[in-house]
């Protein structure tokens, strides 16, 4: 196999040179918390949901409105993300056309492993996570695409695996529906172990391109999946050799006792909802529980909570940002993204009353909705708050208003209860804030000793800890 291209080249700064502003950081605290956590490393994943959390994120004096339908936006954060030394550049995906599309810019987007092949032309090191569903699509097609997005980035993709609840979706495959929780999960099941088995057609070092002899691979190296199960069938095999990483990473999405096992079982990751870190705690232990099943060659399964984040250089700005913000949108990304969640309709949540708890069906909402996110609105919406207050809270995800400072202290005291390994993280306007994070946050972080100060490898695997599979 030709020599990676990436090493031996000059990796992004390391933070601290010319150019970029330092946050001031008790460095004595510094460095006992380095002692503490030296053991460990923080994760950081970029998602992008469209522009930003913000629907009208596109309104915003310096924002292409129609960014997300163009390569060079997903190559942008890309480098931003690479910059910063994070992880992963992480792309949700919802193949339909969003409703209420004649007033929100992310209804124009792109397919996600298109956009991160696009990007991984633009960058080096940063790992590049695809969402696709298992309930759309069959096996062989993902596993291909997947990895020949693996291969040409030199082991930095991952799949996102999710069972998609969304009924608009399945309108687009021409369903009525979508199957129900459990035909989707057991579907999602035979699915990402079909992936798994076509990824590993091709052994490590299977071709030997033998010019003299005109051998281009060993007969008993190259092997083809026999499989008949419950929704699929296939016979045949992957076309594309392994990466340097060997497998691509799987990530799962969602906390549900059915996506723990999914997880428990396949995954490298959890992207989850926890809003409160009593969610996040109670997420690891039911997490180890439903790990009894993993084989013993598979690490632990990473878990990585969604953080939504509106930053500002000192706090009191963050909350002139985040009242700014919500002036221009009305708080119209909130209710409408909490009312799909619960089965309502927008006009039923005032936004100065207390969320209607007495409307939801919880057990029918678990249907289409993980246990993380069901536990974090029930538990805020007990407290009687008016809505306005609870959507200033976040809808689903850890949300953090504020300084640089109090987003590293949160990630801190997150991290240092060992619930989480990290964060995924959302920006309210993505172009605007990820580059304060990238200039302010990170060095804070770095100072603790909680983050990398450059990359040790080159593939995604690398970056998160986990080894290359066994064969």
């Amino acid at each position: 196999m030709a020599q990676h291209p990436h090493i031996g080249r000059t990796q992004p700064e390391d933070l601290q040179g010319p150019g970029h502003r330092r946050a001031r950081t008790d460095r004595g605290a510094a460095s006992e918390r380095s002692v503490l956590l030296s053991t460990r490393e923080l994760h950081l994943g970029l998602n992008a949901p469209g522009i930003g959390t913000y629907k009208s994120a596109w309104r915003r004096t310096g924002i292409d409105p129609e960014s997300t339908a163009t390569g060079e936006f997903y190559i942008r954060l890309a480098q931003l993300a690479e910059q910063g030394l994070f992880d992963a550049f992480f792309l949700a995906d919802q193949p339909a056309l969003d409703g209420g599309w004649d007033r929100n810019a992310s209804a124009a987007r792109l397919d996600p492993v298109i956009a991160l092949t696009t990007a991984a032309a633009h960058t080096e090191y940063v790992g590049l996570v695809a969402t696709v569903s298992s309930t759309w699509h069959h096996p062989y097609n993902l596993a291909r695409s997947i990895q020949s997005l693996d291969r040409v980035s030199h082991g930095r993709a991952g799949w996102n695996v999710v069972t998609s609840y969304n009924p608009r979706i399945a309108g687009s495959y021409g369903l009525d529906s979508p199957p129900p929780k459990a035909e989707r999960y057991a579907r999602a099941r035979e699915f990402t172990g079909i992936v798994e088995s076509l990824w590993r057609t091709w052994s490590p070092g299977a071709i030997v391109a033998d010019k003299e002899s005109g051998v281009f691979a060993r007969a008993d190296a190259v092997n083809p999946i026999t499989h008949t199960g419950e929704f699929f069938s296939v016979d045949g095999g992957s076309t594309v050799p392994p990466s340097e990483q060997g497998l691509p990473v799987i990530f799962q999405a969602g906390g549900s006792a059915a996506g723990l096992d999914l997880a428990s079982r396949y995954a490298d990751a959890v992207f989850a909802s926890a809003m409160t870190l009593e969610v996040a705690l109670d997420l690891r232990r039911r997490l180890d529980t439903a790990a009894s099943v993993r084989a013993s060659s598979r690490a632990p399964v990473l878990i990585l909570p969604g953080a939504a984040l509106t930053l500002a250089s000192t706090d009191e700005e963050a909350a002139r940002r985040r009242e700014e913000l919500d002036g221009i949108d009305g708080s119209l990304s909130g209710r409408q993204y909490l009312a799909g969640r619960l089965g309502l309709s927008p006009d039923e949540l005032d936004l100065d009353a207390p969320l209607p708890l007495h409307k939801v069906d919880l057990e029918e909402r678990k249907e289409v909705n993980s246990e993380g996110f069901l536990r974090s609105i029930v538990g805020l919406a007990e407290s009687g708050r008016p809505l306005r207050e609870l959507l200033r809270d976040g809808t689903g995800h850890l949300t953090v208003v504020g300084s640089p400072g109090t987003v590293a202290d949160t990630f801190e005291t997150w991290f240092a209860t060992s619930a989480v390994d990290g964060f995924n993280l959302m920006f309210d306007v993505i172009e605007e804030s990820l580059p304060l994070f990238v200039d302010e946050v990170v060095p804070l972080l770095q100072d603790r000793g909680l983050f990398r100060r450059k990359y040790e490898g080159t593939t995604l695997r690398d970056h998160l800890g986990l080894p290359r599979p066994r064969w």
